[in-house]
Protein backbone atom coordinates (compact mmCIF):
# COMPACT_ATOMS: atom_id res chain seq x y z
CA UNK A 1 0.00 0.00 0.00
CA UNK A 2 1.28 3.39 -1.00
CA UNK A 3 1.72 6.86 0.47
CA UNK A 4 -1.18 8.15 -0.50
CA UNK A 5 -3.46 5.21 0.84
CA UNK A 6 -2.10 5.26 4.19
CA UNK A 7 -1.67 9.11 4.77
CA UNK A 8 -5.30 9.83 5.12
CA UNK A 9 -5.97 6.81 7.50
CA UNK A 10 -2.55 7.91 9.91
CA UNK A 11 -4.44 11.51 9.61
CA UNK A 12 -7.69 9.95 10.81
CA UNK A 13 -6.22 8.37 13.08
CA UNK A 14 -3.75 11.53 14.52
CA UNK A 15 -7.50 12.93 14.90
CA UNK A 16 -9.13 10.80 16.75
CA UNK A 17 -6.21 9.97 19.87
CA UNK A 18 -5.41 13.87 19.71
CA UNK A 19 -9.93 14.68 20.54
CA UNK A 20 -9.46 11.59 22.95
CA UNK A 21 -6.34 12.67 24.79
CA UNK A 22 -8.14 16.25 25.11
CA UNK A 23 -11.58 14.38 26.59
CA UNK A 24 -9.29 12.56 28.67
CA UNK A 25 -8.08 15.43 30.15
CA UNK A 26 -11.56 17.17 30.33
CA UNK A 27 -13.23 14.36 31.89
CA UNK A 28 -12.39 13.07 35.68
CA UNK A 29 -10.85 9.92 36.84
CA UNK A 30 -14.51 8.38 37.08
CA UNK A 31 -15.53 9.37 33.64
CA UNK A 32 -14.39 6.60 31.36
CA UNK A 33 -17.63 5.67 30.47
CA UNK A 34 -18.36 9.21 28.93
CA UNK A 35 -14.54 8.24 27.26
CA UNK A 36 -16.45 5.01 25.76
CA UNK A 37 -18.93 7.11 24.58
CA UNK A 38 -16.82 9.61 22.36
CA UNK A 39 -15.08 6.26 21.19
CA UNK A 40 -18.91 5.71 19.55
CA UNK A 41 -18.80 8.80 17.99
CA UNK A 42 -15.55 8.15 16.71
CA UNK A 43 -15.78 4.73 15.16
CA UNK A 44 -19.00 5.61 14.07
CA UNK A 45 -20.92 3.22 16.47
CA UNK A 46 -24.19 4.07 17.86
CA UNK A 47 -23.74 1.97 21.34
CA UNK A 48 -20.34 1.52 22.89
CA UNK A 49 -19.93 -0.42 26.13
CA UNK A 50 -17.57 -1.78 27.87
CA UNK A 51 -17.51 -5.92 29.35
CA UNK A 52 -15.02 -6.11 32.17
CA UNK A 53 -13.30 -9.10 33.26
CA UNK A 54 -14.19 -10.32 36.44
CA UNK A 55 -11.10 -11.49 39.58
CA UNK A 56 -11.59 -14.54 38.40
CA UNK A 57 -11.78 -14.05 34.59
CA UNK A 58 -15.46 -16.35 34.53
CA UNK A 59 -17.86 -13.10 34.06
CA UNK A 60 -18.36 -9.87 32.27
CA UNK A 61 -19.92 -6.39 34.10
CA UNK A 62 -20.74 -3.77 32.13
CA UNK A 63 -19.21 -0.40 32.99
CA UNK A 64 -21.28 2.47 33.06
CA UNK A 65 -20.85 6.27 34.10
CA UNK A 66 -22.03 5.22 38.01
CA UNK A 67 -19.82 1.98 37.86
CA UNK A 68 -21.39 -1.21 37.19
CA UNK A 69 -24.43 -1.70 35.33
CA UNK A 70 -26.62 -5.10 35.63
CA UNK A 71 -25.81 -8.11 36.90
CA UNK A 72 -22.54 -10.12 35.76
CA UNK A 73 -23.21 -12.82 33.19
CA UNK A 74 -21.02 -15.88 32.22
CA UNK A 75 -18.32 -15.72 29.51
CA UNK A 76 -18.61 -19.28 28.92
CA UNK A 77 -20.53 -19.47 25.30
CA UNK A 78 -20.85 -15.49 24.40
CA UNK A 79 -19.44 -13.68 21.75
CA UNK A 80 -17.86 -11.38 24.19
CA UNK A 81 -16.37 -14.48 25.95
CA UNK A 82 -15.36 -15.85 22.47
CA UNK A 83 -13.70 -12.96 22.17
CA UNK A 84 -11.92 -12.57 25.26
CA UNK A 85 -10.58 -16.11 25.24
CA UNK A 86 -9.21 -15.98 21.50
CA UNK A 87 -8.08 -12.08 22.06
CA UNK A 88 -9.42 -11.92 18.32
CA UNK A 89 -11.99 -9.43 17.00
CA UNK A 90 -15.48 -10.86 16.43
CA UNK A 91 -18.23 -9.71 14.48
CA UNK A 92 -22.25 -10.78 14.55
CA UNK A 93 -25.55 -9.12 13.48
CA UNK A 94 -24.12 -6.20 13.04
CA UNK A 95 -22.08 -6.07 16.38
CA UNK A 96 -18.51 -5.75 16.54
CA UNK A 97 -16.75 -7.44 20.07
CA UNK A 98 -13.01 -6.18 20.19
CA UNK A 99 -11.02 -7.62 23.07
CA UNK A 100 -9.21 -4.93 25.50
CA UNK A 101 -5.31 -5.76 26.30
CA UNK A 102 -3.20 -3.92 27.87
CA UNK A 103 0.25 -5.87 26.40
CA UNK A 104 -0.96 -9.39 27.12
CA UNK A 105 -3.57 -8.85 29.81
CA UNK A 106 -6.66 -8.64 29.17
CA UNK A 107 -9.20 -6.50 30.87
CA UNK A 108 -12.19 -6.67 29.03
CA UNK A 109 -14.45 -6.66 25.83
CA UNK A 110 -15.83 -3.58 23.75
CA UNK A 111 -19.35 -3.63 22.02
CA UNK A 112 -19.96 -1.48 19.08
CA UNK A 113 -23.43 -1.58 18.00
CA UNK A 114 -23.88 -0.37 14.37
CA UNK A 115 -27.10 0.44 12.63
CA UNK A 116 -27.34 -1.74 10.16
CA UNK A 117 -25.87 -5.94 9.71
CA UNK A 118 -23.99 -4.70 6.63
CA UNK A 119 -20.92 -2.28 7.80
CA UNK A 120 -17.05 -2.09 7.15
CA UNK A 121 -15.64 -1.84 10.12
CA UNK A 122 -13.65 1.59 10.81
CA UNK A 123 -10.06 1.93 9.72
CA UNK A 124 -9.13 3.48 12.58
CA UNK A 125 -10.47 1.01 14.68
CA UNK A 126 -7.58 -0.96 16.07
CA UNK A 127 -5.44 2.26 16.71
CA UNK A 128 -8.66 3.62 18.64
CA UNK A 129 -9.27 0.62 20.85
CA UNK A 130 -5.62 0.92 21.79
CA UNK A 131 -5.82 4.32 23.17
CA UNK A 132 -8.54 3.53 24.84
CA UNK A 133 -6.94 0.91 26.52
CA UNK A 134 -3.66 3.05 27.47
CA UNK A 135 -6.21 5.88 29.04
CA UNK A 136 -8.36 2.78 31.01
CA UNK A 137 -5.22 1.78 32.33
CA UNK A 138 -4.27 5.39 33.61
CA UNK A 139 -7.77 6.27 34.82
CA UNK A 140 -8.53 3.60 36.32
CA UNK A 141 -5.97 3.45 39.11
CA UNK A 142 -7.48 6.93 40.28
CA UNK A 143 -11.58 5.72 40.97
CA UNK A 144 -13.02 2.50 42.11
CA UNK A 145 -15.41 2.38 39.32
CA UNK A 146 -13.40 -0.34 37.35
CA UNK A 147 -12.61 -1.79 40.90
CA UNK A 148 -16.18 -2.57 41.50
CA UNK A 149 -17.11 -3.40 38.14
CA UNK A 150 -14.91 -6.21 38.39
CA UNK A 151 -17.01 -7.56 41.17
CA UNK A 152 -18.86 -10.22 40.47
CA UNK A 153 -19.51 -11.37 43.71
CA UNK A 154 -18.59 -9.60 47.38
CA UNK A 155 -14.57 -9.39 47.54
CA UNK A 156 -12.99 -10.00 51.20
CA UNK A 157 -11.00 -7.35 52.80
CA UNK A 158 -8.01 -9.86 52.70
CA UNK A 159 -8.24 -10.38 48.83
CA UNK A 160 -8.73 -6.99 48.77
CA UNK A 161 -5.07 -6.36 50.15
CA UNK A 162 -3.59 -9.41 48.23
CA UNK A 163 -4.99 -7.99 44.80
CA UNK A 164 -3.14 -4.66 45.23
CA UNK A 165 -0.29 -6.36 45.88
CA UNK A 166 0.04 -8.37 42.54
CA UNK A 167 1.53 -7.10 39.38
CA UNK A 168 -0.69 -7.48 35.96
CA UNK A 169 -1.41 -11.39 35.83
CA UNK A 170 -0.05 -11.40 32.25
CA UNK A 171 3.03 -9.84 30.36
CA UNK A 172 5.55 -10.70 27.94
CA UNK A 173 8.86 -9.96 26.21
CA UNK A 174 9.78 -11.10 22.90
CA UNK A 175 12.20 -13.84 24.56
CA UNK A 176 9.23 -14.78 27.20
CA UNK A 177 5.68 -14.39 28.96
CA UNK A 178 4.38 -15.12 32.05
CA UNK A 179 0.79 -15.69 33.45
CA UNK A 180 -0.34 -16.08 36.83
CA UNK A 181 -3.91 -16.59 38.55
CA UNK A 182 -5.15 -16.85 41.82
CA UNK A 183 -7.58 -18.98 43.46
CA UNK A 184 -10.44 -18.40 44.89
CA UNK A 185 -10.92 -15.20 43.25
CA UNK A 186 -12.77 -13.52 45.91
CA UNK A 187 -11.51 -15.08 48.89
CA UNK A 188 -7.77 -15.61 48.32
CA UNK A 189 -5.17 -15.16 51.40
CA UNK A 190 -1.77 -16.19 51.20
CA UNK A 191 -0.99 -16.70 48.09
CA UNK A 192 0.77 -14.39 45.64
CA UNK A 193 3.44 -14.19 43.06
CA UNK A 194 5.26 -11.34 41.67
CA UNK A 195 7.67 -11.05 38.74
CA UNK A 196 9.72 -8.07 37.03
CA UNK A 197 10.59 -8.56 32.80
CA UNK A 198 13.81 -6.77 32.79
CA UNK A 199 16.33 -5.66 30.10
CA UNK A 200 18.04 -9.00 30.45
CA UNK A 201 16.28 -11.17 32.64
CA UNK A 202 12.73 -12.47 34.29
CA UNK A 203 12.90 -11.82 38.03
CA UNK A 204 9.85 -13.83 39.79
CA UNK A 205 8.37 -15.24 42.45
CA UNK A 206 5.22 -17.78 43.91
CA UNK A 207 4.89 -18.38 47.86
CA UNK A 208 2.34 -19.58 50.03
CA UNK A 209 2.09 -18.21 53.34
CA UNK A 210 0.48 -20.36 56.30
CA UNK A 211 -2.58 -19.75 57.85
CA UNK A 212 -5.65 -18.18 55.82
CA UNK A 213 -7.06 -14.72 55.99
CA UNK A 214 -6.09 -11.38 56.61
CA UNK A 215 -2.91 -12.63 58.88
CA UNK A 216 -1.73 -14.79 56.06
CA UNK A 217 -2.26 -12.10 53.66
CA UNK A 218 0.01 -9.39 55.77
CA UNK A 219 2.81 -12.05 56.00
CA UNK A 220 2.83 -12.84 52.23
CA UNK A 221 2.68 -8.94 51.62
CA UNK A 222 5.89 -8.93 54.06
CA UNK A 223 7.51 -11.38 52.18
CA UNK A 224 6.75 -10.06 48.74
CA UNK A 225 7.89 -6.92 49.34
CA UNK A 226 10.89 -7.24 50.79
CA UNK A 227 11.83 -10.05 47.30
CA UNK A 228 11.08 -6.53 45.65
CA UNK A 229 13.29 -4.41 47.81
CA UNK A 230 16.25 -6.92 47.24
CA UNK A 231 15.21 -7.27 43.80
CA UNK A 232 15.38 -3.81 43.32
CA UNK A 233 18.45 -3.51 45.08
CA UNK A 234 20.62 -5.84 42.56
CA UNK A 235 20.54 -8.60 45.42
CA UNK A 236 21.51 -12.14 44.89
CA UNK A 237 18.40 -14.92 45.24
CA UNK A 238 20.29 -16.33 48.59
CA UNK A 239 20.08 -12.32 50.12
CA UNK A 240 16.55 -12.16 48.83
CA UNK A 241 15.66 -15.14 50.46
CA UNK A 242 17.63 -14.55 53.89
CA UNK A 243 16.00 -10.94 54.16
CA UNK A 244 12.77 -12.20 53.92
CA UNK A 245 13.65 -15.12 56.30
CA UNK A 246 14.71 -12.83 58.91
CA UNK A 247 11.45 -10.49 58.44
CA UNK A 248 9.11 -13.36 59.03
CA UNK A 249 10.87 -14.54 61.86
CA UNK A 250 11.41 -10.82 63.47
CA UNK A 251 7.66 -9.83 62.99
CA UNK A 252 5.21 -12.87 63.08
CA UNK A 253 7.10 -15.61 65.11
CA UNK A 254 9.02 -18.77 64.65
CA UNK A 255 5.44 -20.78 64.09
CA UNK A 256 4.75 -18.80 61.24
CA UNK A 257 6.30 -19.80 57.74
CA UNK A 258 6.36 -19.06 53.82
CA UNK A 259 7.13 -21.52 51.43
CA UNK A 260 7.75 -20.91 47.54
CA UNK A 261 10.08 -20.51 44.60
CA UNK A 262 12.51 -17.42 44.14
CA UNK A 263 13.74 -17.28 40.27
CA UNK A 264 15.60 -15.67 37.57
CA UNK A 265 15.41 -16.31 33.84
CA UNK A 266 18.62 -15.09 31.56
CA UNK A 267 16.46 -13.96 28.56
CA UNK A 268 19.71 -14.37 26.26
CA UNK A 269 20.82 -17.35 27.23
CA UNK A 270 17.60 -19.17 28.89
CA UNK A 271 19.56 -19.74 32.17
CA UNK A 272 16.03 -20.39 34.84
CA UNK A 273 18.20 -20.31 38.44
CA UNK A 274 15.92 -20.90 40.82
CA UNK A 275 15.21 -21.32 44.92
CA UNK A 276 12.93 -23.78 46.01
CA UNK A 277 11.74 -22.94 49.75
CA UNK A 278 9.96 -25.99 51.06
CA UNK A 279 7.91 -25.37 47.81
CA UNK A 280 5.94 -27.85 45.72
CA UNK A 281 8.36 -28.35 42.74
CA UNK A 282 7.59 -26.66 39.15
CA UNK A 283 6.52 -28.80 36.24
CA UNK A 284 8.22 -28.76 33.10
CA UNK A 285 6.45 -28.83 29.36
CA UNK A 286 9.01 -29.64 26.24
CA UNK A 287 8.22 -30.25 22.69
CA UNK A 288 4.39 -30.51 23.68
CA UNK A 289 5.33 -33.44 26.16
CA UNK A 290 5.55 -33.51 30.06
CA UNK A 291 9.35 -34.03 30.78
CA UNK A 292 8.99 -34.08 34.73
CA UNK A 293 9.48 -31.87 37.79
CA UNK A 294 12.18 -29.65 37.52
CA UNK A 295 14.37 -30.50 40.79
CA UNK A 296 15.71 -28.46 43.61
CA UNK A 297 16.80 -29.11 46.91
CA UNK A 298 14.40 -27.90 49.36
CA UNK A 299 15.59 -25.22 51.78
CA UNK A 300 13.38 -24.41 54.86
CA UNK A 301 10.42 -22.38 54.39
CA UNK A 302 10.93 -18.86 55.06
CA UNK A 303 10.75 -17.73 58.27
CA UNK A 304 11.89 -21.14 59.81
CA UNK A 305 15.95 -20.33 59.27
CA UNK A 306 18.37 -22.43 57.52
CA UNK A 307 20.85 -22.47 54.89
CA UNK A 308 20.50 -22.16 51.01
CA UNK A 309 20.76 -26.24 50.29
CA UNK A 310 20.32 -25.73 46.68
CA UNK A 311 20.20 -23.10 43.75
CA UNK A 312 19.46 -24.95 41.05
CA UNK A 313 19.73 -24.07 36.97
CA UNK A 314 18.30 -25.70 33.95
CA UNK A 315 18.94 -24.03 30.23
CA UNK A 316 15.29 -23.59 28.71
CA UNK A 317 14.89 -24.50 25.50
CA UNK A 318 12.71 -22.50 22.87
CA UNK A 319 8.90 -23.01 23.45
CA UNK A 320 9.30 -24.81 27.05
CA UNK A 321 6.53 -23.66 29.65
CA UNK A 322 7.45 -23.99 33.28
CA UNK A 323 4.32 -23.66 35.67
CA UNK A 324 4.89 -22.89 39.52
CA UNK A 325 1.97 -23.34 41.74
CA UNK A 326 0.84 -23.95 45.29
CA UNK A 327 -0.05 -27.25 46.74
CA UNK A 328 -4.03 -26.25 46.61
CA UNK A 329 -4.21 -26.81 43.03
CA UNK A 330 -3.34 -30.52 43.42
CA UNK A 331 -4.20 -30.92 46.74
CA UNK A 332 -8.06 -29.53 45.51
CA UNK A 333 -10.89 -32.61 46.56
CA UNK A 334 -13.80 -32.99 44.76
CA UNK A 335 -16.95 -34.06 46.22
CA UNK A 336 -16.23 -37.98 45.94
CA UNK A 337 -12.98 -37.54 47.68
CA UNK A 338 -10.53 -37.41 44.74
CA UNK A 339 -7.94 -34.93 44.46
CA UNK A 340 -7.18 -32.83 41.25
CA UNK A 341 -3.58 -34.22 41.65
CA UNK A 342 -0.33 -34.20 39.68
CA UNK A 343 -0.99 -36.15 36.85
CA UNK A 344 -4.40 -34.49 36.03
CA UNK A 345 -2.43 -31.02 35.98
CA UNK A 346 0.52 -32.03 34.02
CA UNK A 347 -2.07 -33.60 30.93
CA UNK A 348 -4.10 -30.41 31.06
CA UNK A 349 -0.59 -27.92 30.92
CA UNK A 350 0.51 -30.23 27.74
CA UNK A 351 -3.14 -30.61 25.77
CA UNK A 352 -3.27 -26.57 26.29
CA UNK A 353 0.38 -26.17 24.44
CA UNK A 354 -0.59 -28.67 21.74
CA UNK A 355 -3.79 -26.98 21.11
CA UNK A 356 -1.91 -24.09 20.89
CA UNK A 357 -3.21 -21.68 23.85
CA UNK A 358 -1.52 -18.68 24.83
CA UNK A 359 0.03 -18.30 28.28
CA UNK A 360 -2.95 -16.44 29.88
CA UNK A 361 -5.79 -18.55 28.68
CA UNK A 362 -3.66 -21.76 29.40
CA UNK A 363 -3.77 -20.68 32.98
CA UNK A 364 -7.50 -19.21 32.62
CA UNK A 365 -8.97 -22.24 31.86
CA UNK A 366 -6.91 -24.30 34.06
CA UNK A 367 -8.01 -22.61 37.26
CA UNK A 368 -11.49 -22.49 35.96
CA UNK A 369 -10.99 -26.34 35.50
CA UNK A 370 -9.61 -26.93 38.63
CA UNK A 371 -12.74 -25.14 40.26
CA UNK A 372 -14.76 -26.95 38.48
CA UNK A 373 -13.52 -30.22 39.71
CA UNK A 374 -13.89 -29.18 43.42
CA UNK A 375 -17.39 -28.03 42.67
CA UNK A 376 -17.99 -26.24 45.76
CA UNK A 377 -15.76 -23.94 47.22
CA UNK A 378 -11.89 -24.98 47.07
CA UNK A 379 -10.37 -25.96 50.53
CA UNK A 380 -7.09 -23.78 50.25
CA UNK A 381 -5.88 -20.90 48.38
CA UNK A 382 -4.84 -22.21 44.93
CA UNK A 383 -2.00 -19.97 42.47
CA UNK A 384 -1.15 -21.23 38.94
CA UNK A 385 2.49 -19.11 37.49
CA UNK A 386 3.58 -19.73 34.06
CA UNK A 387 6.89 -19.09 32.28
CA UNK A 388 7.12 -19.52 28.92
CA UNK A 389 10.48 -19.21 26.92
CA UNK A 390 10.04 -18.32 23.45
CA UNK A 391 13.35 -17.71 22.71
CA UNK A 392 16.26 -15.12 22.19
CA UNK A 393 16.86 -13.88 18.64
CA UNK A 394 20.59 -13.47 19.88
CA UNK A 395 21.20 -17.15 20.97
CA UNK A 396 19.43 -18.35 18.07
CA UNK A 397 22.05 -16.36 15.74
Amino acid sequence: MGERDTAPDDAALGRAVLRLLDARHRFGPADIAHLVELVAELLEASVARVHVADYALQRFRVLDAGGPRGEPYAMEGTLAGRTFATGEITTADGTLWVPLVDGTERLGVLELIYSGPDFDPPLVLVGVTEVLVLLITAMRRYTDGWMRTRRAQQLSAAAEAQWDLLPPLSSAAPEVSVSGILEPAYEIGGDSFDYAINSHRLEFTIIDAIGHGMSAVLMSTAVINSLRNTRREGASLVDSYRQADQIVEQRFGSSNYVTGHLGSLQLDTGELTWLNAGHVLPLLIRNGSYVGEMQCAPSMPIGLGGRVVEVATETLQRGDRVLFYTDGITESRSPDGSQFGHERLADFVVRATLDGLPGAETVRRLSAHVCSHVGDGLNDDATLFLVEFTGSPQRDA
